[in-house]
């Protein structure tokens, strides 16, 4: 199933239920996948029958989160955020600036410059304005594209 899905759509799977495969899905390049569990016989628990595919691009139930066709799917180490289209360039957008900050943050407590409790806090004046230095120093070096940047410290309210 892994194969033809991704031969198919070029995605991966969330699946609340116990895969039989694992070792399979990982040799199958670019191919990923979230699960609730793993069994030889893929029902969960063992001798429950009453898995199946009920539909494809409709509506449905991962746990306690109700997922709608379209929604963009977020996975990291283990983890499945579900993201409404109309919110992933939003998304997309404070997560870069978030890890922007968060290096910033890192890079200044290694320096001692600043206190875990001074940067794990509502930054200061002070450290904001250290940080849109920072930005600017560094803009042509980081992770987020320099026109990203710039409308960033374009558009940002102190």
């Amino acid at each position: 199933m892994g194969n033809a899905i991704y031969a198919k759509t070029g995605n991966g799977i969330v699946y609340d239920g116990a895969l039989r495969d694992v070792e399979g899905l990982k040799d199958i390049p670019g191919f990923t996948s979230f699960y609730t569990s793993y069994d030889p016989s893929f029902h969960n628990p063992p001798g429950d029958l009453t898995t199946m595919i009920v539909g494809i691009n409709q509506p449905t139930r991962i746990r306690k989160v109700t997922v709608m066709p379209g929604d963009v799917v977020l996975g990291k180490l283990g983890v499945v955020v579900f993201i409404p289209p109309h919110l992933a360039e939003r998304v997309v957008t404070t997560s870069e600036i978030v890890r922007l900050r968060d290096m910033f943050g890192h890079q200044r407590l290694r320096e001692g410059k600043y206190t875990a409790g001074q940067i794990d806090a509502r930054w200061s004046d002070e450290i904001e304005r250290d940080f849109s230095k920072w930005l600017n120093d560094h803009i042509n070096e980081l992770p987020v594209g320099k026109e990203q940047i710039q409308q960033y410290l374009k558009d940002r309210t102190w």
